[in-house]
């Protein structure tokens, strides 16, 4: 390899992967969800659970200052086990692409008009891959002049390295492992 060639994957690697990785559309990788726009008279005190930013803390789902609205208004994808929730629109610039794996069934759960729901078949690659400086770079290029947001079409159009599938499964499986180490640490504490 001479000095100009630049080797297209990460020095640390799992053994027998020596593979360039492919430069990729976000799009082309995962399916985007659009969330719940509701109206403050369809606020209850139970019902269909809506996330929105302040139910995501250090890349946790809390609760916080929940809003439940009347199932019958809602017309949204719910949220399943292993889907991400990223917010994409919010007055605070910093809180754009604060984001969350879902690591429990939720039932009767969607996501706010603010946020846009991530689904794919190895998320917590994805994951992974939204906790980057590389993420963070993107979401800086991407934000809206006046309104603090990263539209669809940007986030489909954001360009991240992917390696095999058979590779992005192992690196899924073993951030998973970490983040289970994590929260029963944060159990502990």
């Amino acid at each position: 390899m001479n000095k100009k060639e630049v080797k297209k994957a990460p020095a640390l690697r799992f053994k027998g992967f020596t593979n360039d990785w492919e430069q990729r559309k976000l799009g082309y990788e995962v399916n985007f969800y659009s969330g719940l726009t509701y109206h403050p008279d369809d606020i209850r005190n139970s019902g269909v659970f809506v996330i929105r930013s302040s139910n995501i803390k250090n890349n946790r789902l809390i609760s916080a200052d929940n809003v439940f609205v009347n199932p019958q208004i809602v017309n949204s994808k719910p949220v399943h086990i292993n889907d991400i929730v990223v917010v994409v629109r919010n007055g605070s610039r910093k809180l754009i692409g604060k984001h969350v794996l879902i690591q429990h069934e939720l039932h009767d759960t969607v996501i706010g008009a603010f946020m846009t729901g991530i689904r794919s078949s190895n998320n917590f690659f994805i994951n992974a891959t939204l906790d980057s400086q590389l993420f963070k770079k993107e979401i800086q290029k991407n934000l809206g002049s006046t309104i603090n947001q990263i539209t669809v079409k940007n986030f489909q159009n954001m360009v991240f390295g992917f390696p095999s599938k058979i590779e992005k499964d192992k690196i899924g499986k073993l951030f998973r492992i970490i983040d289970n180490i994590i929260s029963l640490q944060q159990r502990k504490l």
